[in-house]
């Protein structure tokens, strides 16, 4: 963009600005796992209570009739967004019985391939190409990496402030493609720096052993593609931070061979639109029918495009029958989605009100920071942080690859953190409160002290208790359902 850090932190100094920085429009989806007392995963029917799949805008599911996805509406600050999933939370617990809701990114006990539930859905055009497109996933992935979850946070800059921006840096161009350019370069820093969140709120460190099947087939993957992985695949039970967002998680290799830009949306939408409607050699030869039976709706490297798998996507509004890609062209960028969110066992709705906050200051940086386009080496680089982090990131002394050379994790992030600091203060300025300081040092802690990460203190509680990945998820599970129900009697 046209700014730097400095200038744009002057810039909104004032009251009015502060009152700009702390509105927005915020939103979150969680998905989480139905599971039985033992911490099998349910393999019952999506709860008829929840009425048809297509219909809910707040209670789906996602890949399995055993996932449910939990989506609040768009709200003008933290806590009412905060306050609503909380409560679809307690009334979706009360509509389950004996059922709980897995607390955990990585998944519970899975049966065999055959057995897990794809999400089923009504006979409309519609419903069949959902279902469809699962099989697909199925086919293409394999039905246990999809059984990982995650949480969304849903979030975009308040009209005013970007009304602001526009007066002053617009420079002649027409405010949509204004806008779409600040979204895109907070977008480009979210990815450079996203390493960060990996480590602060990484919270899935180990798994179950029915998972490990997917794990063997990354791992081949892994030791041929990416040699600096090599010494730390196998010590990533002692140091990861995040395995749902590492290789042995949520991602694709035939994906990473291919780069959507990130420069415009333009070329982003020009890039997706190419993915998916280039055949790929290893899913055609996986076959669109079988036995008569549709079991993916294409065999392009993406069938459609939610497939794209980034850990931050840009939103529009859509009218009915319209896709995102569709949608974004017309109108432009909406809000953005930030997708690299562990679900937070130590939160019965899987996140904090604090990591909202933080998130919020987060993206405000990214927003103030010069974004220049990516070049190939600092894609490359950018990216192989992400994954070090993840299966390493409470390894001591941790090096990652900065634009002036190699860093000290903890160097780096005491750097961003000053700067983080100083948004805060903006954010905080004239309420008579350091509500987002505080926010902010809290996470500063962590990075002096990795054992008050999540983490380290999921390690730390199976340890102490003598507890498996299981026996941990379901003892979670249960207190987060029994909190409400003292609640309710109290």
């Amino acid at each position: 963009m046209y700014w730097n850090f400095l200038k744009l932190t002057g810039f909104f100094s004032g009251r009015e600005g502060n009152r700009l920085l702390r509105s927005g429009t915020w939103g979150l989806e969680r998905e989480s796992q139905r599971v039985t007392p033992t911490g099998d995963l349910a393999l019952s029917d999506h709860p008829a209570a929840f009425g048809d799949k297509l219909e809910n805008p707040n209670v789906t599911t996602d890949f399995s009739e055993s996932q449910l996805e939990l989506i609040t509406p768009p709200f003008p600050s933290i806590e009412e967004t905060y306050d609503y999933l909380k409560r679809l939370q307690i009334e979706v617990e009360q509509e389950i019985g004996d059922e709980l809701l897995w607390p955990l990114s990585m998944p519970p006990r899975l049966p065999d391939e055959k057995e897990i539930p794809i999400a089923r859905f009504n006979n409309s055009p519609e419903g069949r190409e959902k279902e469809i497109y699962r099989k697909g996933l199925a086919l293409r992935y394999g039905k246990k990496m999809q059984m990982i979850s995650g949480l969304h946070y849903n979030f975009s800059f308040d009209a005013g402030l970007l009304d602001t921006l526009y007066e002053r840096f617009g420079q002649g161009k027409d405010r949509r493609t204004f806008v779409d350019e600040v979204y895109f370069g907070v977008a480009r820093n979210y990815l450079r720096y996203r390493w960060l969140l990996v480590y602060l709120f990484g919270s899935s460190p180990s798994t179950d052993s029915t998972y490990y099947p997917v794990m063997g087939q990354e791992l081949k993957f892994v030791l041929q593609c990416c040699p600096e992985c090599c010494n730390i695949i196998h010590q990533y039970e002692q140091y990861a931070t995040s395995l749902r967002v590492s290789r042995f998680g949520y991602s694709d290799t035939d994906q990473r061979k291919y780069k959507v830009s990130f420069d415009s949306l333009g070329a982003y939408i020009r890039d997706i639109r190419k993915l998916m409607a280039t055949t790929s050699r290893k899913f055609k030869k996986l076959g669109i029918y079988r036995e008569d039976q549709q079991v993916q709706l294409n065999d392009y490297i993406l069938q459609k495009e939610s497939e794209f798998y980034s850990t931050i996507r840009f939103k529009q509004v859509t009218a009915k029958g319209e896709t995102q890609l569709e949608a974004l062209e017309k109108r432009g960028v909406k809000y953005l989605e930030v997708r690299i969110l562990d679900l937070n066992p130590f939160e019965k709705v899987g996140i904090s009100l604090n990591q909202m906050y933080f998130l919020h200051v987060f993206l405000l940086f990214c927003l103030f920071k010069e974004s220049p386009f990516f070049s190939d080496i600092e894609l490359d680089e950018m990216n192989s942080n992400h994954h070090l982090v993840a299966l390493s990131g409470r390894k001591p002394g941790l090096v990652l690859k900065h634009p002036s050379g190699q860093i000290l994790m903890k160097e780096w992030a005491g750097r961003i953190f000053k700067e983080l600091q100083t948004t805060a203060r903006l954010l905080d300025l004239g309420t008579g409160s350091n509500l987002y300081e505080a926010c902010i040092d809290k996470e500063h802690e962590k990075v002096l002290n990795p054992a008050l990460l999540p983490s380290a203190q999921i390690q730390e509680e199976m340890c102490s208790n003598d507890e498996s990945f299981i026996d941990f998820g379901i003892r979670t599970a249960v207190a987060h359902k029994q909190s409400e129900l003292v609640h309710a009697l109290c």
